[in-house]
């Protein structure tokens, strides 16, 4: 009986960004989750999307059941298999592109010399270094949606150069003049090179400049948005939402632990202004949740959360936990509803 040949190295191309898989770290995932091993950041995209998955056959494709599917050539496709030049679109025939290919040789191979750009390599351990001087690792960068942890590792050994707009998120967090990255590549010093390095005092202007980046983010996505009586907008809403609570909630943590220092605060400001944005919006539209409702309502009417558990007898955390889409009983619903009623939403 014939044994398969081992299958080659995937190679994923999205946005730029160049992505090996061998086959051991097979199933893969793209999506728009942080951690994805292919990260797509795009609120049409879910958070696992499509599964690169290994048979006796080869690499292929498979949709994670997603509402707004993966296409090849504008056709909707569950799965396919995967050729060398392949390319599919992700959450719209039109959505972001993902090409893919093959590597033959060992991944390992490319710590040698010759497999590398002497310039990215010089880049990357620049990157490196200053990260490490501001106490910053690779899984906080990916948290906050600089770049994503294995893209990271590849830039910092030379085997892959990121995007301009990546650069210039580096950039921004590691407190770098815009350009730096590049002009390191080309044979320029690093900033303290061969003088007293820079050091950071604290991971405030991390976070701050995370968020600062993080908001642009958003802004696209927001600005992105269908009109609330699309019937895509329900869904790509809560998506949007569901990432500023998310980033809402290590900034608050930040703002605690920084005993509210002005920059963390205004960051922590400027979230809570997107959210409650968007919100305003979903609660408008014919599909609005009970949450979206009650949101607008208690903010038009200058209601706490606990203000306004108060007043229907239930806790300020179940307020807050109805806004953010989850599921309530039949009674506090009822509550909830009448109170809305008297507050004119």
């Amino acid at each position: 009986m014939d044994v398969p040949a081992p299958a080659p190295t995937l190679t994923v191309t999205c946005a730029g960004a160049v992505y090996r898989i061998p086959l051991q770290n097979a199933p893969a995932t793209i999506g728009r989750a942080p951690d994805a091993d292919v990260p797509v950041a795009d609120p049409r995209v879910s958070p696992a999307h499509v599964r690169l998955e290994l048979d006796r056959a080869g690499w292929r494709a498979v949709d994670a059941d997603t509402r707004t599917g993966m296409f090849v050539d504008g056709v909707r496709h569950t799965a396919v298999d995967i050729s060398d030049g392949l390319t599919i679109h992700v959450g719209n025939p039109e959505g972001p592109a993902v090409e893919f290919g093959f590597a033959d040789d060992d991944p390992d191979s490319l710590d040698d010399d010759e497999h590398l750009d002497s310039g990215i390599a010089r880049a990357g351990a620049a990157v490196a270094a200053r990260r490490r001087e501001l106490d910053i690792t690779q899984r906080t960068l990916a948290k906050y949606r600089i770049m994503n942890a294995g893209a990271l590792i590849a830039f910092e050994k030379g085997r892959s150069w990121p995007r301009e707009r990546t650069r210039a998120k580096l950039e921004e967090v590691l407190q770098w003049p815009p350009g730096t990255i590049a002009n390191i590549r080309n044979g320029g010093a690093a900033p303290g090179e061969g003088g007293e390095p820079e050091r950071g005092t604290d991971e405030a202007p991390l976070i701050v400049g995370a968020v600062d980046v993080a908001i642009k983010t958003f802004a696209t996505a927001i600005d992105a948005l269908p009109d609330p009586s699309s019937p895509e907008f329900a869904q790509r809403a809560a998506v949007v939402l569901a990432d500023l609570r998310q980033l809402e909630a290590v900034v608050a943590r930040a703002a605690r632990q920084s005993r509210g220092l002005p920059a963390i605060v205004m960051a922590l400001s400027a979230v809570r202004n997107r959210y409650q944005d968007v919100m305003f919006r979903a609660a408008a539209a014919p599909d609005a949740t009970l949450g979206q409702r009650l949101f607008a309502a208690r903010r038009r009417a200058n209601l706490s959360a606990a203000e306004t558990g108060n007043a229907v007898g239930l806790s300020a955390q179940l307020i807050e936990a109805v806004e953010a889409g989850q599921p309530v009983t039949a009674d506090d619903a009822a509550a909830i509803t009448a109170l809305l009623t008297q507050l004119g939403g």
